[in-house]
């Protein structure tokens, strides 16, 4: 699977401070990179919803799985994020696909839904892994009541 830019998504230390302001957080690592120098970090860091941002420039092509879904009748069944190390000004996001599991289950007003759960992996501009994406989408049966 490739993303969509395959250089990657930099990780800006103004796009930063300007999300952070967007969603009213005003923690000092995400402002002030003194501030967040004196605490341990680097530099500043991306509140964790910050990987947002980049997940159309990262996105990947649809997976295994994936690829017959009827996008009218799709939800999202959830959204699991694992931080192996914070996300920082200066990095440069890429992402690849990990693990697709899909199964059924039978809806309680009528037909089968389908479950796909898959994983993305983020990595910084090393190759490190900086964070996994794990999501469930659900295709309902398209009944309406």
């Amino acid at each position: 699977m490739a993303a969509i830019n395959p250089s990657g998504f930099p990780v800006e230390r103004g796009k930063i401070h300007e999300f952070a302001n967007s969603i009213l957080d005003d923690n000092p690592h995400y402002h002030d990179e003194e501030a967040a120098k004196a605490d341990g970090l680097a530099t500043v860091v991306a509140p964790p919803t910050y990987v947002s941002v980049g997940s159309y420039f990262l996105a990947q092509e649809r997976g295994p799985g994936m690829a017959d879904l009827d996008m009218r009748y799709v939800l999202h069944g959830g959204s699991e994020w694992t931080f192996e190390r914070p996300i920082m000004a200066g990095d440069v996001l890429t992402t690849e696909a990990g693990e697709t599991t899909s199964y059924e289950k039978t809806g309680k007003r009528g037909g089968t839904m389908k479950f796909i759960d898959s994983e993305t992996i983020y990595k910084d501009q090393n190759g490190e892994v900086v964070m996994r994406l794990k999501s469930t989408v659900i295709q309902t049966a398209g009944v309406v009541s």
